[in-house]
């Protein structure tokens, strides 16, 4: 099978450009031809008026049109696969596959289509009011990168093709990581026949029996990803902290006494420090794409506490394939680590339980599978 795999690449990468890699990676793998078409988003280099050219060519790319539409007629794709289309693809990639009569499917690893940040969050909090107004509400609060003028990019494109019923008529199927997110494009009016449900994946690790003393955090080390959290409880908790990441919160973190501060690390050494935890912390609340730390932690068998909202909850089975707490409660957050702590058996057999979750839905051969059906289902 021949897919164009097409991505608009982030400033500052993160995990939607690691998932583009390995799903091409995995592709190849497999023996399809993947044709990539790829943009670098360097919007946030460009002056003022570079970015006022944005506001229609982020709605409707000309440029990305007669490429997509040349690229087409060469290779002759049996689908073409978009992941992030913001800011410079744009959505008349879909046009240029209706043209040349080949499917599309995309995958929707964040709320870009209902949000303008993609997050649901403002301010340090879930925030919904996009999924039920108008975008443009999104403007005056700045929500995309705390400027007006870019929110507004984002927000007109957003509401001429909410209006077009581009979501609905252009896109043969989106694939969502989760239930929760498919529940809210559901709910924002995507036809339910449109969304199928795939998760992400991770290669398989070798798993460690034997645990070291400390808990892990990986991620940015900022208040809507749960930290202050972390700072709250650090003291209270018998074992040491390790926490991966760099943020606005490393220099308070650095004065915890119980905290150690690991920074950035390559992703390789990163997942060993997961495999040797004994839990992974993800007290984030926000909804979260789907962490893939979470998936690391499930594919080394070490147990995750994590905030029960978004995609932790569509994730986790509660003391099953690891352990939730409701949103900002610390006390709730201190219990289930100590409950990790105390209960090492309880904890192997939900470490137990995650692997075999991981194995089920986020291992690279059941990935594939699941993705391979969909491509066959649009190209009937």
């Amino acid at each position: 099978m021949k897919i164009i795999q097409a991505h608009n690449f982030y400033q500052l990468s993160g995990g939607e450009d690691t998932v583009v890699a390995g799903e091409r990676a995995l592709l190849e793998e497999k023996g399809h031809q993947v044709i990539p078409y790829y943009k670098h988003n360097n919007l946030l280099k460009g002056s003022f008026k570079e970015k006022l050219k944005l506001i229609n060519s982020t709605s409707w790319s000309k440029a990305t049109f007669n490429e997509m539409d040349a690229l087409l007629k060469e290779y002759k794709p049996d689908v073409c696969h978009v992941h992030n289309f913001l800011p410079l693809i744009s959505p008349s990639i879909y046009d240029a596959c209706i043209k040349n009569d080949v499917p599309v499917v995309q995958t929707l690893h964040n709320y870009r289509l209902i949000c303008a940040n993609g997050l649901f969050s403002r301010e340090g909090k879930v925030c919904e009011d996009c999924l039920t107004q108008s975008p443009m509400g999104s403007v005056m609060k700045k929500c995309y990168r705390n400027s007006a003028l870019q929110t507004y990019i984002v927000a007109n494109m957003l509401l001429q093709h909410n209006k077009k019923g581009t979501w609905s008529n252009k896109v043969d199927k989106f694939i969502c990581v989760t239930e929760f997110a498919k529940n809210k494009f559901i709910q924002h009016g995507i036809p339910e026949s449109k969304l199928s449900v795939k998760p992400n994946f991770v290669s398989t690790r070798l798993v460690k029996e034997k645990k070291e003393d400390y808990l892990v955090y990986v991620g940015r080390l900022e208040k809507e990803k749960g930290v202050d959290l972390i700072m709250k409880i650090a003291a209270s908790v018998s074992i040491k902290i390790k926490m991966l990441g760099e943020g606005v919160l490393a220099s308070e973190l650095s004065r915890i006494s119980n905290v150690e501060l690991i920074g950035q690390k390559a992703h390789a050494e990163t997942v060993d420090y997961i495999a040797n935890a004994k839990a992974l912390l993800f007290p984030s609340i926000l909804y979260e794409g789907m962490p893939m730390t979470i998936l690391e932690a499930f594919s080394v068998n070490t147990p995750v506490i994590a905030t029960d909202i978004g995609a932790m909850k569509s994730m986790i089975e509660h003391q099953r394939t690891g352990l939730l707490f409701p949103l900002n409660s610390q006390n709730a957050f201190l219990e289930a680590i100590k409950f990790i702590l105390e209960n090492e058996n309880k904890m192997k057999e939900i470490s137990n339980f995650a692997y075999e979750e991981f194995k089920l839905k986020y291992s690279k051969e059941s990935n594939y599978r699941m993705l391979n059906l969909l491509y066959q289902e649009v190209c009937k």
